[in-house]
């Protein structure tokens, strides 16, 4: 099938997009910052390292499990299909949301998103206000909120969740588009030959089953850092409150959370368009 006029738009603004996001090698700083995260991994050895990206594997595979149980991944699914109906009655099932047109499925996906960074901006606000246990639950909550959206744009456009294969493609896409600027293209072209490879309404996923990388792991590690920096800000009052370190961690998880909810939305827009041509 090909595609009209506004999908071949919809494909160059993906395309420019790609360009610029994917073009960044990254400062010197940067660089210097992940031969450190490197060099730190190899001073601990081979067995540890493989140790602490299994666990975080585990971690990722529990937040997506916990996210999508329950009453709440059902309101979610029937707030898509309703959405959906207002352009079309027949939509029945997630699958169905791919009857919809790229625009019709952007704007659905938009809000969603909306709503998503609104809920990051305020889960970074109360860990700026301090204490061991906004602190101790901020990465755990940072990262299911984030692993959250790339799960609602992918139901957005029509892949289900409830798929071993999907379950495992959107923890893929997640650890793409949050690995430094640097090194995102290489892993986001890699999912893409990767499921070009794939044959319609695949049911298993088939693939390397390991998550995270070396790399990846300076997001937690930029997490402490951060921790750090808010546990000096909130020192800082306005009228008993530490204004500074909310606004602080505020704008750092809604930032993130902006940064996700764009790669994920590009991404699974592609997809689609791949799908259809």
């Amino acid at each position: 099938m090909s595609w009209s006029e506004r999908e071949q738009q919809v494909w160059s603004e993906i395309a420019r997009w790609e360009e610029q996001q994917f073009s960044n090698i990254g400062t010197d700083f940067s660089r210097t910052y992940q031969k450190l995260v490197k060099s730190g991994f190899h001073e601990f050895g081979g067995n540890w390292s493989h140790k602490m990206l299994t666990k975080l594997d585990d971690m990722l595979f529990h937040l997506q499990a916990i996210v999508q149980q329950g009453r709440f991944d059902e309101q979610a699914r029937d707030h898509l299909l309703t959405q959906a109906r207002i352009f079309r009655s027949d939509i029945y099932s997630i699958q169905d949301m791919k009857k919809l047109s790229i625009d019709q499925l952007r704007f659905i996906a938009k809000k969603q998103l909306a709503r998503q960074r609104l809920t990051a901006l305020a889960q970074g606000g109360i860990t700026g206000i301090g204490g061991l246990a906004f602190f101790l639950s901020d990465l755990p909550f940072m990262l299911a909120i984030n692993l959250r959206t790339t799960q609602l744009v992918a139901l957005t456009y029509g892949y289900d969740m409830r798929k071993p294969y999907e379950m495992m493609l959107v923890l893929k896409v997640f650890h793409a588009i949050s690995l430094p600027r640097s090194l995102q293209g290489e892993a986001w072209n890699y999912l893409y030959q990767e499921i070009s490879n794939i044959e319609d309404d695949v049911l298993f996923y088939d693939g390397e089953e390991d998550i995270t990388t070396q790399a990846w792991m300076q997001r937690p590690l930029n997490n402490i850092l951060k921790l750090f920096f808010l546990s000096f800000a909130r020192k800082k009052l306005i009228q008993g409150i530490p204004v500074f370190s909310i606004a602080v961690g505020a704008a750092s998880n809604y930032n993130f959370a902006k940064e996700i909810a764009t790669s994920s939305h590009y991404f699974y827009q592609k997809r689609w368009l791949l799908e259809k041509s």
